[in-house]
């Protein structure tokens, strides 16, 4: 007999090196704590060991390389405890992939070629930044072309070939994705300096994780979008590039790679 209650469900964790840190219940506990400013009411909430719920944290804590909970001393139950602004961001991060995650499964749900659907999705790239947006204007040279992609609050430029434009049949108006690599772009504090470059990103410093060599710096855009900057671990210390920075990253438009669903 057929059910028409059956549903495609599924879901999904955050790893670190293969190493698991972060799923719903964690995410679920780190929400709890911001209600309840404490691990241990939290823990309760779930119905977990104050023990658990402390490694739990801690875990994330250390994978994540930031304080997601800050605790304070205060008998058994491991005094109050907060939610740090790196914390909140943590959440509402999950909270949007888990959205997207919800909206493929659903897209998946409803089609009947699920193949397809899947290999439209299967697009692998080393560029850490990704934006989707409008072609607004093409301007064609004797070799090159300039494109204007519209994302909406701010607008990039990609330089390409006449024939990849062709090939790839673009026109004013298509919906395109522009991949950027991190190390392709240049990290500014000064908000008076002009370069050559005819990309320039402005936005607030989300955070900066560091490496042996290099730090990603990651950099909010809007409420929606961010700019992962490689930059070397010296450059970070001698700016002083910390959370809250006000910066500029810019690149050239030959560095802005462009892809067309078809």
């Amino acid at each position: 007999m057929k059910n028409n209650n059956r549903k495609i469900d599924g879901r999904f964790w955050l790893t670190n090196n293969g190493e698991y840190f972060a799923g719903r219940g964690r995410i679920e506990l780190l929400k709890h704590i911001m209600d309840t400013g404490s691990i241990a009411k939290a823990a309760k909430v779930m119905g977990m060991s104050y023990k658990a719920a402390w490694d739990s944290v801690d875990a994330m804590n250390k994978m994540t390389g930031e304080m997601l909970v800050l605790r304070t001393s205060g008998g058994r139950h491991g005094g109050g405890s907060k939610i740090t602004d790196a914390g909140i961001e943590f959440i509402k991060r999950y909270d949007k992939y888990t959205e997207t995650f919800d909206k493929v499964l659903s897209i998946i749900d409803d089609n009947p070629d699920i193949e397809s659907v899947i290999n439209s999705f299967e697009i692998k790239t080393s560029a850490d930044n990704s934006f989707s947006g409008k072609i607004s204007h093409i301007s064609e040279g004797a070799v090159y072309a300039a494109v204007e992609i519209d994302c909406g609050s701010f607008k990039i430029y990609s330089s390409i070939s006449k024939s990849s434009i062709e090939r790839m049949g673009l026109i004013t108006g298509d919906t395109v994705t522009v991949l950027i690599d991190s190390g392709q772009l240049i990290l500014s504090l000064d908000e008076g300096i002009h370069l050559s470059c005819k990309n320039r990103f402005m936005g607030t410093v989300n955070s900066v994780k560091k490496g042996a060599v290099n730090s990603e710096v990651f950099i909010d855009l809007d409420n929606s979008n961010k700019l992962c900057v490689m930059v070397t671990n010296e450059s970070i210390d001698s700016m002083n590039i910390a959370y809250g920075s006000k910066v500029s990253a810019f690149c050239k438009s030959s560095s802005v790679l462009l892809v067309k669903r078809v």
